[in-house]
Parts: C-alpha cells; structure tokens; sequence
C-alpha cells in the first residue's frame, strides 16, 4: 500500500475514489453457462432433465414390475394352499375320497 498525499493508493484507485469495475451478468432464478444463456441452451438443459426424468421412471417401472411378480408368487403360494386346506377339509368331512 502507498500513501501519497493524504490518500490512500492500494493499486485500485485513490481511497474515496470510485473506479469501473468489471460489470457482471446476473439474472435471479436463471442458471447459465457463462454470461449469455441463449434458447437452445434453455432447451438443451430442458432435453437433459427430461431424459434424466425418463431414465428414472423406467428404472420405477421396473422395480414395480419385479414386485408384482413377487407378489403374484405369493399370491399364487396362498391360493394353492388354501385350495389343498379346502380340499383336506371337504375329503375328511365327506368321509374319505372314497365318496367322490
């Protein structure tokens, strides 16, 4: 830092004084890559994030199709089993099978 005079000099321009500054472009709520963000950028980005979203509801069908398929083993599980029960329990109330 130099003093000359009184005021201050840090490089930039006399203490009080005011300088240009690089300007900065900003726009709140945007994302960007770099200072211009044009239409086919905004629909570049808008492709990105629909792929991504068709990507992650494909990997849910998925799994929802795998879990049917293991609930429809279970169901199918019970059914038999139920269906043996019934069966026992008809075969021993009319007597044996012998009465069929």
């Amino acid at each position: 830092m130099k003093i000359s005079g009184g005021g201050q000099n840090a490089g930039a321009g006399a203490f009080g004084e005011r300088i240009q500054t690089a300007s900065a472009n900003f726009t709140v709520g945007a994302v960007g890559f770099g200072p211009t963000w044009t239409m086919e950028d905004s629909m570049a980005a808008s492709i990105v994030r629909l792929e991504c979203e068709k990507e992650e509801l494909i990997a849910r069908v998925a799994v929802l199709e795998e879990e049917q398929k293991i609930l429809k083993g279970t169901i199918d599980g019970l059914r038999d089993a139920l269906c043996g029960y019934k069966c026992a329990d008809k075969a021993s109330a009319d007597g044996g099978w012998a009465n069929i």
